[in-house]
């Protein structure tokens, strides 16, 4: 029996099967800047924005199994490991960057494996100080017994 679907079908079938998010975005124009960095975690249940405004500068270091890029942003930092980050620091230094994604460990394996686009394989994204930090400090709190109470005044 001959093969039922038609060649239109078998297109919109092979494009779907190698579409993957990038790890990264960029401001389309070229003559925008980008207003914030947007970091998504591996779990997609948390995401942080930086402001470009506060940004400070950057350290790119090369060991012999991973690259790090550390990000300062005012009184935070954010810490991205993994390999290619030299895409990163181009599109950092052009204004561009818009938003990183950290990546499941097998999508960092098939990147490994091939990877002819050159993208970043962002193996991990941690922030300093982390979320939990950031909220213990709004809300007043501390590790301390006399203090567990928002704003709570001491005497």
């Amino acid at each position: 029996m001959p093969d039922t679907q038609s060649k239109f079908l078998k297109n919109i079938i092979k494009q779907n099967e190698t579409i993957e998010e990038k790890t990264y975005t960029s401001e389309r124009q070229h003559t925008a800047q980008a207003f914030t960095l947007h970091v998504d975690y591996r779990d997609g249940r948390q995401s942080e924005g930086f402001a470009w405004a506060h940004y400070a500068g950057y350290r790119w270091s090369d060991n012999s199994d991973s690259e790090r890029l550390l990000l300062i942003f005012g009184p935070r930092a954010v810490e991205i490991e993994g390999h290619n980050l030299g895409v990163l620091v181009a599109e950092i230094r052009d204004g561009q960057l818009n938003s990183i994604r950290e990546l499941p460990s097998g999508q960092q394996m098939l990147l490994r494996q091939s990877n002819p686009d050159n993208q970043p394989i962002i193996a991990a994204v941690r922030s300093y100080p982390d979320m939990e930090s950031i909220l213990k400090e709004i809300k007043g709190e501390d590790d301390n017994d006399q203090s567990r109470h928002v704003r709570r005044l001491q005497r």
